[in-house]
Formats: C-alpha cells, structure tokens, sequence
C-alpha cells in the first residue's frame, strides 16, 4: 500500500513538473483585480515559489479596486484574470458569474488547502452550484463596531453610535449604505432575516421610525469614510463603525482600538478569490491561479491577513507558531461556531437594493 501511494505521488509530481515545463508557459502574466492589500504583500513570494518549484518565471499585475462593481465590470471586459470579490457576489441574481461564464470552476485538487477552511465556508452556496465551486475564501471579516479603548469602555449595543454625547465621535462608511441600512434595523429589534429584504424589514419596522433614526446616524457621525474607514483620524474618534484594516493600522501607530460584540448582533462578508473567463483557454495560467488561491490558504499569507489587513483568517489550522494567543482571541481564529453565527451578507432584490439606495441618499443630503 505504501508503494502504491509513493508512485501515486511522484505520478502525480511528474504531472506538475511536465505541466509547467519551462517553454509551455514562460514569461506568463497575472492580471489581478482586488482590494488594496490583498496580493501585493505576497506576490514576491508567490513568484518565488513557482519559480523554486517549476523552474517557471510569471509576471503579475496588480489593479486595486474602491469599489465592489468594477469587480464585474472589468472581469465581463477580460481586464483581470483573478479577482476578489465578497461572497454575495458570484452568484447575484443581477451578475451571475457562474450563469453568465465570466467566473470559472475551480479545481479543488489543484488546491489541497482548501481542507483547512472552516467547515462553514467549505462549498457554501454562495460560490456553488451543485458540486461546482465558483470561488474559494480568503479573509473574513464584519463590518463591526470597534471603539477606542483609551477613551470608552467596551461597549455591548450598536446603541452608543445614538447617544446624544457622541454626536461628532464616530465615523462610518458612505459607500457600503446597506451596512448602516442594517445596523439602524439591528438596533430598532430587526432579526438577521430581516435585513435583506424591505418588505420584511417594513413588517418589523414603521418607515418612518426607521428614516428617522437613520437619519440621526448620518447627520451626527464626525465623518464618512470610503473603502477604508482613515486610521489618521482615529485618536480623536471614541468609535468607528468599520472593517478591521484601520484598527489594525491605528494601533500600530500606538491607538488602542478593540472590536466590540454588539447584542444585536453583526453582518459579515467573506472575500474570495475568483478566476475569470479571460483565462479559459489558457490552462497553464488557470493553474497559476488555482496555486495561487492554495498559496494565499497558507499559514504565512493567512497570518499576513491579520497583520496586515486586520482582519480575519478563514483556516483552522493557524496555531501559536504562527501567531500569538492575543491575535488568536482578538481575531477569533479557527472559530467556526463564531463566525457562523455573524450574518452572512445575502443577496438582495432588485426593489430592496434601490430602496436602501434611495432612503441612505435621503438621510445623507444635508451632510458634508
């Protein structure tokens, strides 16, 4: 039995080495389309690696996104061959990368770290159809409350971002609307069901009642942020309605900012990796990019995404030889049963995303 799968091995090493013979696919470039941050710290490394391994030079290029549309804008045009969008994104009933054939299925056996994703995300029907997977994990995250711990206590509600004394104290993002949209229905009694859908959410809530408080949101938040929320403002701020990106580059810069769980709850996303149909008849390069997803599955780049994104590994097997006990508790590491009980981002229809589009529009028109 152990000679059988020694000779399964090396068959399937000589595969590899035969695939990526050098002539086959010398000087290939990878277009990459992605949230700042997200391959520019590794791609060194990557390009190291397949050159160790193949003997095989790659180029890349590095496009960074502000905004989730060019995602499928540039992926439909073949301007990017690998791309990062959220979760709710493969599959959106309005730019189905699947349906449509701008995203591929990935390969799974090209891709052996997968079987160390939390089990949530393994095949989760955002990114699958059948046994089909449309895009593989690579950082989670929550669009949390964090609160500066030299200036506040740890707050347990959404509630503080509406106390009358921290009107100025507070920034939030201006572009993700749905995010303060969900926040607003959290803190007036809304369950995670209701959030994605405005007919459910008017059931629980009167229009009006809903309008009125989100409009306080707005008018009283010090400022609004774009993409990221700006760290450079955080000593100043007591909370901040963000990603973990400008927590973590807070503290660096000698902040003491912490994540708080909210009892209402929180949303969450979780950012793949997405190979488009720009590569579909390259097989080498959608090779590239299949290794390229099982490299950023790696204990080195999953803790790179704590340190240098401030948010969350999508592992499990990410242990204190990796990183510390602090960053393990702080970031939840490996805590299926945590992260599972976020709420997911869902898709929304047609009518819920224009409303939450319009009613964001009216609560923010008096604002600088």
């Amino acid at each position: 039995m152990k000679f059988f799968i020694s000779k399964l091995f090396i068959l399937a090493l000589l595969v590899e080495i035969i695939f990526f013979a050098p002539g086959t696919a010398n000087a290939k470039t990878i277009r990459f389309l992605c949230w700042k941050g997200y391959a520019a710290p590794y791609v060194e490394g990557f390009k190291k690696q397949i050159k160790q391994q193949y003997n095989l030079d790659i180029k890349t290029e590095i496009i960074n996104v502000s905004d989730p549309a060019e995602f499928w804008k540039k992926a439909r045009n073949k301007a990017a061959d690998i791309i990062s969008p959220a979760h709710n994104l493969p599959l959106n009933d309005r730019k189905n990368y699947a349906e449509s054939g701008v995203g591929l299925e990935v390969n799974l056996e090209n891709i052996p770290n997968y079987k160390h994703l939390l089990p949530f995300l393994k095949k989760n029907s955002f990114v699958t159809v059948g046994e089909k997977v449309y895009s593989v994990p690579y950082c989670i995250g929550q669009y949390g409350l964090a609160y500066n711990s030299k200036k506040v206590v740890r707050p347990d509600s959404w509630s503080v971002l509406w106390e009358a004394n921290n009107k100025g104290k507070y920034t939030i993002s201006r572009d993700y609307s749905d995010c303060n949209i969900h926040i607003t229905a959290l803190v007036l009694g809304a369950s995670y069901d209701d959030l994605y859908d405005v007919d459910k959410l008017e059931v629980k809530i009167p229009k009006r009642l809903f309008m009125s408080k989100l409009t306080t949101l707005a008018t009283n938040a010090a400022s609004f942020w774009q993409s990221t929320a700006n760290p450079e403002e955080f000593p100043r701020l007591s909370y901040a309605a963000t990603w973990g990106y400008a927590v973590a580059r807070a503290n660096k810069n000698g902040g003491k900012w912490k994540m708080a769980m909210p009892r209402e709850g929180t949303t969450s996303w979780v950012d793949h990796w997405l190979i488009t149909f720009a590569v579909k008849n390259d097989t080498i390069k959608k090779r590239i990019c299949e290794k390229w997803i099982n490299y950023c599955l790696s204990p080195k780049v999953q803790t790179g995404v704590i340190r240098n994104w401030g948010v969350s590994p999508v592992v499990t097997n990410l242990t204190t030889r990796h990183i510390t006990t602090r960053e393990m508790q702080t970031f939840n590491v490996g805590n299926n049963d945590y992260w599972k009980g976020l709420s997911l981002w869902q898709n929304q229809n047609a009518r819920t995303v224009s409303i939450y589009k319009r009613r964001w529009a009216e609560a923010i028109k008096w604002c600088q």
